[in-house]
């Protein structure tokens, strides 16, 4: 990836992607203000379980609500780019679903290529101590690995539900230093538990990027996946906030993956990592 895209706006518009809630409690205040301190977890909870959902499946009902997610252009994007956004988050979800497969699965992991050998190989490994027959293609062993990750955690699929509430496509630019996604979640008291992430290994190759002076553009957003029902320790569906943050690839002229978080709370297992 000699370059990932080219802009002209300032970055210091991704200051406003979620305005910190005065209130938790609020319906009409965007998510996020909570700390860290133990007693604000149930106002947390309460905020992440208020919301309203909508089940995860294949179909018009969840392209017309993600179709309904707006766009803050901090920095320009095309119809195509914008349609790329909404492909994709379409396509992680139902891969994800009760609508899904390993196949899916495999599918939304490998749409970037396999961009991290020494971790294809970690995952060769995993399988093979688990007895798990494979053949060496980077599909197979996808597909395999996300099987593998049901079974750890118990269940068909991962998600049941979802809720866009105050949920944004974030476009925005950066230049010469990366701003970390995590450290904004940490410190406008989106995850007061924590967060579960993971690291990519386009993120390095983004800040070398950034450093040798180049624009790039990026998309945020935040949604709320609830798993499914039955498999929760607890009497309730296990909700938590989902954080994805993408780069424009203009060679490619795809959206990547470059910082993934979910709340801590709910078991999720991913691949990310692998790509």
């Amino acid at each position: 990836m000699k370059t990932l895209a080219i802009s002209t706006l300032s970055f210091a518009l991704i200051a406003a992607w979620f305005a910190i809630s005065s209130a938790a409690a609020d319906p009409k205040s965007q998510y996020g203000g909570f700390s860290s301190h133990p007693d604000s977890l149930q106002a947390f909870y309460d905020h992440i379980h208020g919301q309203e959902v909508m089940k995860v499946e294949a179909g018009d009902a969840l392209r017309q609500a993600i179709e309904a997610i707006p766009v803050d252009l901090g920095a320009p994007i095309n119809l195509e780019q914008e349609a790329g956004l909404r492909d994709w988050l379409y396509d992680f979800l139902v891969a994800f679903s009760s609508s899904g497969s390993d196949r899916l699965a495999a599918a939304f992991y490998l749409r970037e290529g396999v961009n991290n050998p020494d971790m294809i190989q970690t995952l060769k490994e995993q399988l093979a101590h688990q007895e798990i027959p494979i053949s060496d293609t980077p599909f197979d062993l996808f597909a395999a690995g996300h099987k593998m990750l049901l079974g750890i955690t118990k269940r068909d699929y991962f998600f049941e539900n979802v809720s866009f509430f105050d949920s944004v496509f974030k476009v925005f630019e950066m230049q010469e230093a990366y701003d970390s996604y995590e450290l904004y979640l940490e410190t406008h008291g989106m995850v007061p538990r924590g967060t579960m992430s993971f690291h990519l290994k386009l993120q390095d190759e983004v800040e070398k990027v950034l450093r040798a002076g180049e624009q790039l553009v990026f998309a945020d957003v935040m949604f709320i996946v609830e798993e499914p029902a039955g498999v929760s320790d607890w009497s309730w569906q296990g909700r938590t906030p989902s954080f994805f943050r993408l780069v424009w690839d203009s060679e490619r002229t795809m959206w990547r993956h470059v910082e993934v978080y979910f709340s801590r709370g709910v078991p999720q297992s991913f691949l990310f990592n692998v790509m």
